[in-house]
C-alpha cells in the first residue's frame, strides 16, 4: 500500500510541475562588440518603479546611475522632452554631461501586485545604437493565485535581480 501511495504522490508532483514555469528572460543581439564597457547609466524619468529598481540594482553592481528625478532636471536643464533624447541633438546634450548610456525600462503588473512582464533597453549615448535588449516574463504555474502559481513567481527583488544581471552581460565588454 505504501508503495502505491508513494508512486501517486510522485505522479501528483510531476503533474502539478509540469503545468508550471519559471521567469523567462530573452536578450536581443547586439551587433558588434563593446569596445568599452558602459558606466554612467541615466534612468529614464517615465519608468516607474521597476526601472528604479533596476538602476538600484545596476549601482550595486558598480554602475555609476543617474536617478530619473536627476534624468528630468537635466533633460529639463538643457531643454530636451523624451522625445528629443534620442536625436542626434538630444544625444550629445547628454554625452557632453558625462551621461554614457540612458536605460529606459517598461512593465506590466500582474494580478497579484507582482511584475507579469518587462522590457528593458539600454542606448549607448555617443552612437544611439542599442547596447542591450531584454524582455523579462514572470513564472507561473496551475491556476492564477494557487499554491503552485505563488510558487513559481517572482517579486520585485527577483525579478529586478534576473533584469540587471542579463543587461550587465550585454553592456560590459566580452
Amino acid at each position: 500500500m505504501s508503495r502505491a501511495v508513494g508512486w501517486g504522490l510522485l505522479l501528483l508532483v510531476t503533474v502539478l510541475f509540469a503545468g508550471c514555469a519559471t521567469s523567462r528572460i530573452s536578450t536581443i543581439p547586439v551587433s558588434g562588440r563593446l569596445a568599452t564597457s558602459v558606466k554612467v547609466i541615466a534612468l529614464d524619468p517615465g519608468g516607474g518603479l521597476l526601472a528604479d529598481a533596476v538602476g538600484v540594482e545596476l549601482s550595486n553592481k558598480g554602475f555609476t546611475v543617474i536617478d530619473s528625478a536627476t534624468t528630468s532636471k537635466l533633460m529639463a536643464r538643457l531643454n530636451i522632452n523624451e522625445i528629443e533624447i534620442s536625436t542626434p541633438v538630444g544625444l550629445q546634450k547628454l554625452k557632453e554631461q558625462g551621461v554614457e548610456a540612458y536605460l529606459t525600462v517598461r512593465a506590466a503588473g500582474g494580478y497579484d501586485q507582482q511584475p507579469q512582464s518587462a522590457s528593458a533597453r539600454v542606448n549607448r549615448k555617443d552612437t544611439g545604437q542599442i547596447v542591450a535588449g531584454i524582455t523579462w516574463q514572470n513564472g507561473w504555474g496551475g491556476q492564477a493565485g494557487s499554491i503552485a502559481d505563488r510558487t513559481m513567481r517572482k517579486g520585485l527583488a527577483e525579478a529586478v535581480t534576473e533584469i540587471a544581471e542579463a543587461l550587465v552581460k550585454s553592456i560590459s565588454p566580452r
